[in-house]
């Protein structure tokens, strides 16, 4: 028996896909945004130890895996929350735990900082994830992908440390969630810019209004992380004060696979503490 129930739903008019599992205080885990990330890909190794704690809920996000694949030019963060807010309240959740894998941790500092809350996070987890204000160069290696096994073991050279992780069934598995129709065109509408475009950064109000976020946040962060500047975590940390940091020593950008075991008791002893 799968650890785990498919399901879909309809968030709006937007047709969504998510796994379930467990009873108890709800958790929403948030996937990242790579190509051939997935609620699957990213959480199938966690789901199964978290339901014997909490009520697990992972969607697929908006053009990923099988949910519809739609892009919002005019405000995509933006967007990607206010589905994000539908689906839980399609489903019945008013406030959650929340945990987030790079984009997904992204999501949850911007929904953080939003006024009114899109929805209620009593307490959230980001994993090697900060809205993009600590990022290196590696990140165009990442966003630069073009179908093919070999792109995709490319691409997954940076989210995991032991080479183990490259074997061809994960590879294989992140390849054909890329495939699913409009994936590869969703995740790349966030590059399309018009010609003459020059970008307003808006990082700086964005830095402002995180200082000001006052939810307990568990700050997970890898120290083979190709992906986030040296030391990021203790950075985001004096912006956010009510933030601890957990630092995985074996791992690049997802401790949640690469150390799992570990991963799940600092996870759980933060939500419950």
């Amino acid at each position: 028996m799968a650890p785990y129930r498919h399901r879909t739903l309809c968030a709006g008019d937007i047709r969504t896909h998510y796994l379930e599992a467990g009873e108890g205080p709800h958790l929403v885990l948030l996937h990242g945004g790579e190509y051939g990330a997935s609620a699957e890909t990213t959480w199938k190794f966690n789901i199964a130890p978290l339901a014997k704690t909490f009520h697990v809920i992972a969607p697929d996000m908006l053009g990923f895996g099988l949910t519809d694949k739609i892009y919002d030019f005019s405000d995509p963060p933006g967007f990607r929350i206010k589905h994000l807010r539908r689906f839980l309240e399609a489903i019945g959740i008013s406030k959650a735990f929340f945990v987030g894998n790079s984009a997904g941790g992204g999501t949850l500092l911007r929904a953080a900082v939003m006024q009114p809350q899109p929805f209620e996070i009593e307490r959230m987890v980001t994993i090697c994830g900060n809205g993009g204000i600590f990022k290196t160069e590696s990140q165009a290696l990442l966003e630069g992908y073009t179908p093919s096994m070999e792109n995709m073991e490319r691409l997954m050279s940076l989210l995991f440390h032991d080479q183990k992780w490259l074997a061809g069934e994960l590879v294989q598995e992140r390849y054909e969630a890329s495939l699913i129709p409009g994936s590869w065109e969703a995740i790349s509408a966030a590059r399309l810019r018009r010609p003459g475009h020059q970008s307003r950064s808006n990082t700086e109000e964005f830095v402002r209004k995180l200082s000001s976020v006052r939810i307990p946040l568990l700050i997970i962060s890898c120290e083979h992380d190709p992906l986030n500047q040296k030391n990021w975590d203790v950075r985001l940390q004096k912006i956010i004060r009510d933030s601890q940091i957990h630092r995985f020593h074996h791992s690049a950008h997802e401790p949640q696979i690469e150390e799992a075991e570990g991963f799940h008791r600092a996870v759980i002893a933060f939500l419950l503490g």
